[in-house]
């Protein structure tokens, strides 16, 4: 089925740690603009980060140093008022301050804003965690799956629709029940797992079979992963706007799961980082810059297949998984329709194939 997106929200790129406790300075974010933040001591970040610098990496910076006593706008720009408030930080805590933030700065400023926030242990301080909770527990689980790369939130300590997004992607990857919950398992894995960036450079189809895998038994959601609430890709509510299901009343704006584009979208963003058109359908997705049309003889695993009156005009798509070696069947990755969960099932042919590049 074509998901008709009502007026979508894309998913915002303005998304920087929160500084919402009295007397840690004023928090002031571009959320039109600001790249999504990157952990500072990831590495993807560069070793030295200095003025000149423009991505995710200052966007975590910018908002640390608001947790410790700066007053910076959070855009992700490295400037003038961000080497001064470095170059402050640095000197308050008897490090050089040439405005460089390296090893023994990034190492300091982490420390203080984890002090400044009040981060919590999430094993022995806080109870399960789902939709609804809030306080310094979900600020800290919020942190820590942005680390995970699970999502790409702001670090507000509410547990709304993009932390339960992000949980059920942490718990997808981690093989664990996929139900928003942080129990004890979601826990012991974010303490005891090791945080990887996502995945860049040339397309390994292994890793987005295996993405595409780790959602098996998801609920297929009309509109479900297309950041209609400000979710990043994954499991999500949907919306019943356009909605011509058989299952009545509409359950997609009370029920988490992925409907067909929403699956290949999960798909490629975490075996691939590629954000297939942003959250958009089918049609759309038959559009981005990363799909080339390929005949159908021409199939790998880790290609897609789309279904419509021609090729850029669809209502639905799967992901070719490849032949099946203990059955010798051509198998792909499907979710197909509102009762049924993402399975992995026979191919189906007869639609407009594309292969994805980075």
């Amino acid at each position: 089925m074509k998901t008709i997106l009502p007026a979508r929200r894309h998913w915002s790129l303005g998304l920087a740690l929160a500084a919402a406790l009295t007397g840690f300075g004023a928090y002031t974010a571009s959320a039109a603009t600001a790249p999504a933040p990157i952990p500072i001591t990831s590495p993807a970040c560069p070793a030295n980060l200095q003025q000149g610098e423009a991505d995710g990496c200052v966007t975590q910076l910018q908002a640390e140093l608001n947790l410790t006593g700066a007053h910076l706008t959070v855009d992700g720009q490295f400037g003038p008022a961000t080497d001064s408030a470095v170059r402050t930080f640095q000197g308050a805590h008897r490090l050089t301050a040439d405005g460089i933030v390296g090893p023994a700065t990034k190492s300091a400023l982490d420390a203080a804003a984890a002090a400044a926030s009040g981060t919590v242990d999430l094993r022995t301080q806080c109870g399960n965690l789902q939709t609804g909770a809030s306080g310094q527990c979900v600020s800290t689980l919020q942190t820590m799956l942005n680390t995970f790369n699970a999502g790409r939130l702001v670090v507000d300590g509410q547990f709304g629709p993009a932390t339960d997004t992000a949980v059920r992607n942490f718990q997808a990857a981690q093989g664990l029940a996929i139900d928003g919950i942080v129990g004890t398992g979601v826990k012991n894995a974010l303490y005891t797992g090791t945080p990887a960036p996502l995945p860049s450079g040339p397309i390994d189809s292994t890793r987005v079979l295996n993405a595409a895998k780790s959602y098996l038994g998801v609920p297929y959601v009309w509109g479900g992963g297309h950041s209609l609430r400000g979710e990043g890709p994954g499991p999500s509510l949907g919306t019943c706007d356009g909605y011509t299901g058989s299952i009545q009343p509409c359950p997609a704006n009370t029920t988490v799961g992925v409907d067909c584009s929403g699956l290949v979208r999960a798909a490629f963003w975490f075996g691939a980082g590629i954000d297939l058109a942003g959250g958009g359908d089918t049609t759309e997705q038959t559009l981005d810059k990363h799909l080339t049309p390929i005949t159908e003889a021409q199939r790998q695993p880790g290609d897609v297949e789309y279904f419509g009156t021609d090729a850029h005009n669809t209502v639905h798509v799967v992901l070719y998984a490849g032949t099946d070696s203990a059955t010798g069947a051509d198998m792909m990755y499907e979710a197909k329709e509102t009762g049924t969960n993402v399975h992995y099932v026979t191919l189906r042919t007869g639609g407009y194939w594309y292969h994805v590049t980075a």
